[in-house]
């Protein structure tokens, strides 16, 4: 698997790899961290010292050290041949207000069949906080109070609703999705995750909880348009940076 292309600053050394065109109108930079193994990719860092970047970096530097440990876990429970851990990182979105950061690929730890890997990281610039899609969602998008599920969510777990799975669906007819799929959408309450995404021009949302049969074929993610972003009332800041922002994409 070829390494992610993120640019590096480093003062009084080569020119950076990101074009200088990009670096003017956008100066958020990636800093690229050492691969987790040869064929699994880090998250990158932001470069710049500012409290809000400090702390996403810290955050990303304690997924990086999560992954390893993942990965150590499954080595140790895996038979000989039967481990592996290929994963690429994207940054879906560089805003001016939003960072998205993207690990997907595939691991197994000697299983019949391996399993997806498929984890956004959503960051405010502003903040340094992650994103809670809870918050940031339209509340017509949002279960009800008296449905929503009990004790307290942190911002990365997946959010359900019944708002949500319409909108879901609805996108996956629009984009073709088959039969098979349709039937596993109703097994079970579906829950998703979300990630601002500047290359497809959308919010791109993936059903975070499938039997393991549909998971790939059925999860997505899909991609909500900015004008539907718009009629229903999502954040215009996060509009704003999907409809100008920069985004890096691993090498296939």
């Amino acid at each position: 698997m070829k390494s992610i292309a993120f640019a590096v600053l480093i003062a009084l050394a080569a020119p950076p790899a990101w074009p200088s065109a990009w670096a003017a109108s956008a100066p958020l930079m990636l800093r690229k961290t050492p691969n987790l193994a040869k064929d699994a990719e880090a998250y990158p860092t932001l470069v710049g010292a500012t409290p809000a970047i400090t702390r996403i970096n810290r955050a990303l530097q304690a997924a990086n050290a999560r992954q390893r440990e993942d990965m150590k876990d499954c080595r140790r429970g895996a038979p000989q041949d039967g481990y592996w851990w290929e994963q690429s990182v994207d940054a879906p979105l560089i805003g001016v207000h939003f960072v998205s950061l993207l690990a997907q690929g595939n691991m197994s730890c000697g299983g019949a069949h391996p399993n997806f890997i498929a984890e956004a990281l959503v960051f405010d610039l502003r903040t340094g906080e992650p994103v809670d899609w809870r918050k940031r969602l339209p509340a017509s998008l949002l279960a009800e109070p008296s449905r929503a599920s009990g004790g307290a969510a942190s911002p990365a777990d997946p959010i359900a609703s019944p708002a949500l799975t319409a909108l879901f669906i609805d996108q996956s007819e629009k984009e073709g999705v088959d039969a098979d799929c349709k039937a596993a959408f109703a097994e079970q309450e579906m829950k998703f995750a979300f990630w601002p995404d500047a290359q497809a021009k959308g919010l791109a949302m993936r059903a975070a909880n499938l039997l393991h049969w549909a998971e790939g074929p059925c999860s997505g993610p899909v991609t909500i348009p900015i004008e539907t972003l718009k009629r229903l009332g999502f954040d215009p800041l996060l509009i704003q940076d999907i409809e100008t922002g920069r985004y890096q994409v691993a090498d296939p």
